[in-house]
């Protein structure tokens, strides 16, 4: 829906099937099962789940003087099935998808069910103390949903956690650290949320994003990043991805279909490029798009400062 500054984007998700599931952990492998016991009343085929809304601010100024930069843009777009027009009236995109959905209180729970077994697992347990996001009680995956600070809300579950930062720094100064080694892009972005404890949902604090050439295509590197406190050295925590030139928001409408790769590790490997002091460790939230479930545990600084 357009407004005077950007735009409000609203989600529901439609349920057609639903498959209870039960999280297992065995010698330090993850897995995900559906089961025919219990599941939840409010998550049943033929409801529907509202995911909320997002009111984004577009800086058309900074857009304009990007699409300035771009001298052909019309090569630039092709391929991509998009065009650049303003439109008045709001769309309504559908299109097929897969998610978890739970309440808040349930997510946590599961999270948590899962860490616990892990760390009691001999192959895992020695690495809790080196190991400072595995062993925190904050999420380890991002949310979607209408009221996260209600832990009876129905949300979706999002991209895992792939990189942390541990360098005395909050959110705020990591962003303008990127920012001068060219992580800038003018792209507006939506909310995901974190549970940083059993009681406390949060929503990003900064967008940390890098644009991708060509620069008139809005496809763009993409950090929420999330300040935590009082979680042993552990100061800041990102949810990294590759958003595809339309967000994912009008795959269908367009012709390019909706199976998209976050390139989560890609990402995770392109913040991690630039800066010192690296150590890749096992988060165990392993999805699609990072099998591995590893993130990137940051102590030192950007490369050159």
């Amino acid at each position: 829906m357009p407004t005077d500054g950007g735009f409000i984007r609203e989600e529901k998700f439609e349920i057609e099937d639903t498959n209870p599931i039960s999280v297992e952990v065995r010698d330090g492998v993850v897995t995900t099962n559906t089961e025919s016991g219990s599941s939840n009343p409010a998550v049943e085929p033929g409801s529907t789940v509202d995911l909320g809304s997002d009111e984004m601010t577009v800086d058309e100024q900074a857009i304009e003087g990007q699409l300035s930069e771009q001298t052909d843009v019309d090569s630039a777009l092709e391929g991509t099935g998009l065009e650049i027009a303003r439109q008045d009236d709001p769309d309504v995109i559908k299109y097929k998808d897969t998610t978890i959905l739970g309440t808040v209180e349930q997510h946590y729970a599961q999270e948590m069910r899962a860490r616990d077994a892990m760390l009691a697992a001999d192959s895992v347990s020695p690495q809790a103390e080196s190991n400072p996001l595995l062993a925190a009680e904050c999420s380890k995956y991002t949310y979607n949903g209408d009221d996260p600070s209600d832990p009876d809300d129905l949300a979706e579950r999002t991209a895992p956690i792939n990189v942390a930062w541990d360098t005395g720094n909050d959110a705020s100064d990591i962003q303008a650290a990127m920012q001068n080694v060219g992580w800038e892009s003018p792209w507006p972005s939506g909310d995901k949320y974190i549970l940083e404890d059993e009681s406390t949902v949060k929503a990003q604090d900064e967008h940390i994003k890098q644009n991708i050439t060509p620069t008139v295509v809005p496809t763009q590197y993409h950090v929420r990043a999330y300040d935590l406190s009082g979680v042993d050295n552990l100061a800041v925590i990102g949810a990294g991805h590759r958003d595809p030139a339309d967000h994912n928001q009008g795959c269908e409408w367009v012709g390019i279909g909706c199976d998209v790769n976050w390139r989560v590790s890609e990402t995770r490997e392109e913040v991690s490029d630039d800066w010192t002091d690296v150590l890749t460790k096992w988060a165990g939230n392993a999805n699609v798009d990072s099998a591995s479930g590893n993130y990137d545990y940051i102590r030192g600084r950007v490369n050159g400062h």
